[in-house]
């Protein structure tokens, strides 16, 4: 009877971090994108709306509505722009303009863009948003549109990180 218990207890364990997986998965995904076109390298960072949701009742107020606040929206795209940062490789601060935002399916998108000259031989990133929340967050960044695509993971103690092109 006791390995039956055992066994009953493990499994629901097992179903309950599935499920609590399935919910916050502190991660977000951002593509660096050179564009050609227009000479802009154009920034998309994509997090989980769930995810969002939590955060903005953690960082703003606990009731705070990413779904239907568009200061909310405001608020969470501000937060973004202040975590992402760009430098050149000899340190100096690259300017970047905010775009916008939306809520697009399960996901909310922060757009941000910037003027690079085509010489530039690489960057150096900080990504911090939502790591000052959760020390488990991975924010991962897709470098396109200068030779291969190029990913960069910002987790842990990871704080500046350096792509060349």
């Amino acid at each position: 009877m006791a390995k039956h218990i055992h066994l009953l207890a493990t499994v629901l364990m097992l179903l309950m971090s599935t499920t609590l997986m399935a919910h916050q998965q502190k991660a977000s995904e951002t593509t660096a994108l050179f564009n050609k076109n227009t000479g802009q390298l154009e920034l998309m960072h994509r997090f989980y709306l769930h995810d969002t949701e939590h955060a903005v009742q953690s960082l703003f107020d606990k009731h705070a509505d990413i779904l239907n606040s568009k200061e909310t929206q405001q608020q969470f795209a501000d937060y973004v722009a202040k975590q992402f940062q760009l430098k050149t490789l000899n340190g100096d601060a690259i300017e970047l303009t905010d775009v916008g935002f939306e809520v697009d399916g399960k996901f909310f998108w922060v757009y941000q863009e910037t003027k690079l000259s085509e010489a530039t031989a690489g960057i150096k990133m900080f990504n911090g948003a939502l790591r000052d929340l959760w020390p488990t967050q991975v924010n991962m960044v897709n470098v396109e549109g200068k030779g291969k695509i190029r990913t960069l993971y910002f987790s842990h103690d990871k704080t500046w990180l350096v792509t060349r092109f």
